[in-house]
C-alpha cells in the first residue's frame, strides 16, 4: 500500500468515525464539514483556502465534486461512493482516486433522476467554468428556497469570482516580475504594488513568496498532461508531444523561474508547502498515467513495465532542466528535449510497443 493510500485511508475513517461529509487535510491544516453535497468546497474555493496537494475523503463525489477537487489542486481523493464521471474526471487528470462503491451516476435526493448539480455540468469538462457554474446553480437553489431572489446570488457569486480573479492577477504579475528579476531580487510589495492590492492580499493566498513560483507551474502541468493525452496521434506522438511540451513550457517561464524553482526544490528538508515536496512524484505519476493510458488502448503489451519506465524518463526531464539551469540556458531546453525523443525514445520504448502503435 503506498503512503497516498494509508493517507486515503485514514479520513476515509476519520469521515466515518466523526460523521463528516468530508474532510480535506494539508499537513497538519485539516478543513471539515458536516454539510451535505459539494457546499464545503465551493466555500472553501470561494474563499480562497490554499489547498494544493491536499488529500480528501468525501461521502459522495460525482462529476461535480470532482471538478471542484481538481481546481482546489487536491492530490488525492477517497470516497464512500464516486461516479463514473467523477472518477474519469480525477484519473483525466491525474488525481489518486480510491473509493468503497462505484456508480454510474449521482441520484437526487428524492430518486428520480440526476442531481442537479451533476445536470450542471454534465457537458461542461473545464473545471473552472464548472465552478462558476455550479456557484451560481448553488445559489439559485439557496435563493429559491429562502425566497430572497436573485440579488444576493449575484452579490456572493461575484465576490467569489473577484477572490479567483485577485488569485489570478497575483500569479501572473509575480510571474513576469520574477521572469526579469528572480525570485531573490522581488519583493511581495513589488509584486503587490504592482497589482494595486495591499500587501495583506497576497497572504491570503500564499503563505510566503516561494510558494507563488509553485503555484504557477502547478495548473499549468495539469493542463499539458491534460493535453498530451487528448493529443490526437499514436502513442508514441503523444509521449514525445507530452515530453516536449513540458520542456517548451520550462523554457518560455524564463531560466530565472526554473533556476528559482530547482533552487527552492532540490533539498526537500527546506521545503515548507507539502505540495511543493511532492512535485516529483506527481510528474512521474503523470508519467505513469501516459504510459498506462497506452496499455489501456492496446497500443504497449500488457506486460510493459510501467512504473519503471515512468522512472526513467522522469529522471531524464528533470536531469535534462537541471542541466540546461545549470548552463544558464547556454541552448534550447525544448530542442534538447525533441533530440531525445527523436534520437533515444524510439529505442527504449520499442521492445512493448504493439503492432498499431508507432
Amino acid at each position: 500500500m503506498t503512503e497516498m493510500s494509508v493517507s486515503l485511508a485514514r479520513l476515509g475513517e476519520r469521515l466515518k468515525e466523526e460523521n463528516l461529509t468530508c474532510i480535506v487535510q494539508k499537513d497538519d491544516r485539516i478543513l471539515t464539514s458536516r454539510l451535505r453535497g459539494i457546499r464545503p468546497l465551493l466555500d472553501w474555493i470561494g474563499r480562497g483556502e490554499n489547498l494544493h496537494g491536499a488529500c480528501a475523503a468525501d461521502r459522495i463525489v460525482g462529476k461535480a465534486a470532482a471538478n471542484l477537487y481538481v481546481l482546489m489542486g487536491v492530490e488525492g481523493v477517497f470516497a464512500e461512493v464516486i461516479s463514473e464521471g467523477g472518477l474519469a474526471v480525477l484519473k483525466k487528470y491525474g488525481i489518486c482516486a480510491e473509493y468503497a462503491a462505484l456508480t454510474p451516476n449521482i441520484i437526487n435526493r428524492e430518486g428520480t433522476g440526476l442531481c442537479p448539480m451533476e445536470q450542471t455540468v454534465l457537458t461542461i469538462d473545464d473545471p473552472f467554468a464548472a465552478y462558476i457554474a455550479l456557484t451560481k446553480k448553488a445559489e439559485q437553489l439557496r435563493s429559491a428556497a429562502q425566497g430572497s431572489g436573485g440579488l444576493m446570488s449575484e452579490k456572493m457569486t461575484n465576490r467569489k469570482l473577484a477572490a479567483l480573479e485577485t488569485r489570478k492577477k497575483l500569479l501572473e504579475t509575480a510571474k513576469v516580475i520574477i521572469r526579469e528579476k528572480g525570485l531573490v531580487n522581488t519583493s511581495v510589495e513589488e509584486i503587490t504594488k504592482a497589482c494595486g492590492v495591499a500587501n495583506g492580499t497576497f497572504y491570503t493566498y500564499f503563505k510566503r513568496k516561494e510558494d507563488v513560483v509553485f503555484a504557477i507551474s502547478h495548473d499549468m502541468f495539469r493542463e499539458i498532461y491534460e493535453e498530451a493525452q487528448n493529443y490526437d496521434g499514436p502513442f508514441m506522438d503523444r509521449l514525445a508531444f507530452y515530453m516536449v511540451t513540458f520542456s517548451g513550457h520550462i523554457e518560455r517561464d524564463g531560466l530565472k523561474l526554473c533556476q528559482e524553482w530547482v533552487r527552492n526544490i532540490v533539498d526537500p528538508d527546506l521545503v515548507e508547502n507539502p505540495y511543493d515536496k511532492e512535485k516529483l512524484r506527481m510528474d512521474n505519476e503523470s508519467m505513469k498515467g501516459m504510459i498506462q493510458t497506452g496499455v489501456e488502448r492496446g497500443e504497449l503489451k500488457e506486460d510493459t513495465p510501467i512504473d519503471a519506465l515512468a522512472d526513467a524518463l522522469t529522471d531524464v526531464i528533470y536531469g535534462e532542466m537541471l542541466c540546461w539551469g545549470m548552463s544558464g540556458g547556454a541552448y534550447s531546453f525544448e530542442e534538447r528535449a525533441k533530440t531525445f525523443c527523436t534520437m533515444f525514445l524510439p529505442a527504449i520504448m520499442k521492445p512493448y510497443l504493439n503492432g498499431n502503435a508507432k
